[in-house]
């Protein structure tokens, strides 16, 4: 081969290599745990009831922030955009309609997680919630949907009757 021939195919090498490089994501690279680490901002929860009806419920701009530490400790924080303020100015001393609506607007849990890439599940291991049913559980949520800037998780046979789809965005 001449010295021109050989220069050249390294060169076209090379450039194979770097378009390689840059053409491939960071999602492709990372192991789903690496992905998922940071704050996510709720866009939707959405439950899909066995009849096919669908419920937001905690609205259409739920206000939430789901954090997941390198370290393997989560935080879940989550609640209606617009719940209703205590008239008394004191949460101790709320109304039975007051707390009902507080109840069901908000949910917070918070714990450790594990990731398994060969199924896409995060499973959380609840240690603290404002639902205390779930406190000692494991929950498993699917995940469906992940780029660096989107989040999407399924949890089958949600608590509510059906399956629930959340969507979650990267903070910033």
């Amino acid at each position: 081969m001449t010295r021109y021939i050989k220069r050249t195919l390294i060169a076209l090498a090379g450039a194979a290599f770097a378009i390689g490089i840059a053409g491939s994501s960071p999602a492709q690279q990372n192991s789903l745990k690496q992905q998922i680490v940071g704050t996510w901002s709720y866009v939707s929860v959405e439950i899909t009831k066995s009849d096919g009806s669908r419920v937001q419920t905690f609205g259409d701009k739920p206000n939430g922030v789901a954090v997941f530490e390198r370290n393997g400790h989560f935080v879940i924080a989550l609640t209606r955009s617009k719940l209703p303020k205590f008239a008394s100015n004191n949460r101790l001393n709320g109304t039975a309609e007051e707390n009902q609506a507080i109840v069901r607007g908000s949910l917070t849990q918070f714990g450790t997680y594990t990731v398994n890439d060969a199924d896409h599940s995060l499973m959380l291991h609840v240690t603290g919630s404002s639902y205390p049913n779930i406190v000692g559980t494991d929950r498993k949520f699917i995940i469906t949907a992940i780029t660096k800037t989107e989040m999407k998780w399924t949890i089958p046979a949600a608590t509510s009757g059906g399956t629930a789809t959340t969507v979650l965005k990267r903070s910033e």
